[in-house]
């Protein structure tokens, strides 16, 4: 009797060569399309680039599922999705904070609520087209979530924030290929998305404009005061809200004003930013908070990435509660950013454990 598969459907070339690789693998596929806002906000804010979830992904989704003949599913999450992950993207920008809400759709919903739908879909395991590997790890006596084998592609940081307990019942066919491969294959089956543009941005804002977002959910922050590390006010901001630690000002350092400036720190309750030259934006550590332990550990070497663009960096890093990390860079980092996700390797590419930056640690 076959095993029976939930499949992720994006709409997406990953998706749907995945869904493929998994029937090649004898699974029996029942897809799964979740709509995480109305397709109505579409037509008010037409799409700038490509996101996931959009009107076209939900047909592109429903006709790769007939060509390789399985049933899809359309699931609306709107209430759900609002309640995890666009009030939390909306809370996080008022307290200052840079969110990632892909972690927490991961989380909650794609390898959340997901993996809840076996037993009412009588299934086995979950599968997605992330480029990722899960196995049995012998090393730590316990299932891990590695890179995949194409490090260009690699998506295990956003996979980070998984419950543990739920990665025996997590598959992901694509982690063993290149992009390039998958591609192929989807063209080799002839498949409509075989050269569909990647997602990229937001899925509940089209336009991928977030200030204009906020702006539309009553988070109207004023100008304010940016000052530099000694306290004096030197020019004026657009907004808190507008700004993450590391990013360049534009504004004029009156003791040299070919220093370029950058956000040092934010200050919500005081509607301020701090601006510094590059080289004070660099920071020795980090402390993160609601650490997902996916490997237990005390202290240990090994290696930490502070953003999904950023490479991993050596960095010592010791539990220092139950639910807290302490990361020590072998060398300062740029722009540590409260609110972002420390995601922590071991040498291999196992993802670790990973948590929401609370505050960085200056040199």
């Amino acid at each position: 009797m076959k095993k029976k598969l939930i499949m992720l459907m994006s709409g997406g070339v990953d998706s749907s060569v995945a869904a493929y690789l998994a029937k090649e693998m004898g699974y029996e596929i029942i897809g799964v399309h979740f709509k995480t806002i109305p397709d109505e906000i579409f037509l008010k804010i037409p799409e700038k680039k490509k996101i996931c979830c959009s009107p076209s992904d939900t047909y592109d989704a429903l006709r790769i599922a007939n060509k390789l003949g399985f049933e899809l599913k359309v699931i609306k999450i709107y209430e759900e999705f609002k309640d995890k992950i666009i009030n939390y993207f909306i809370n996080e920008y008022k307290k200052g904070y840079t969110p990632n809400p892909c972690m927490l759709c991961n989380k909650y919903f794609k390898f959340g609520l997901a993996v809840d739908l076996l037993k009412e879909y009588n299934a086995d395991f979950v599968a997605s087209g992330h480029y990722a590997i899960s196995e049995f790890s012998k090393k730590y006596n316990t299932w891990i979530i590695r890179k995949g084998i194409d490090n260009s592609k690699d998506q295990s940081y956003f996979l980070a924030y998984i419950d543990k307990k739920y990665i025996p019942k997590i598959i992901f066919p694509n982690g063993k290929y290149t992009k390039d491969e998958i591609r192929k294959i989807a063209e080799k089956l002839d498949l409509n998305i075989a050269k569909k543009v990647d997602s990229q941005e937001l899925c509940f804002i089209p336009d991928n404009d977030y200030r204009r977002f906020l702006k539309d959910n009553n988070i109207n922050i004023t100008k304010g005061e940016a000052l530099d590390l000694d306290g004096n006010v030197i020019g004026e901001h657009t907004g808190y809200t507008n700004y993450t630690i590391g990013q360049r000002t534009g504004i004029k350092y009156f003791k040299n004003p070919n220093i370029k400036m950058h956000v040092y720190k934010i200050i919500p309750d005081k509607n301020q930013i701090i601006v510094a030259p590059t080289d004070k934006v660099y920071f020795k550590g980090l402390i993160a908070g609601e650490f997902n332990f996916m490997v237990d550990f005390e202290k240990i070497e090994a290696r930490c990435r502070i953003r999904k663009r950023n490479e991993e960096k050596d960095a010592y890093i010791e539990k220092i509660s139950e639910n807290k990390i302490k990361v020590i860079f072998k060398e300062p980092i740029f722009a540590v950013t409260p609110g972002q996700f420390a995601v922590v390797y071991d040498k291999d590419g196992v993802i670790l454990g990973a948590g929401k930056i609370e505050k960085y640690l200056e040199v």
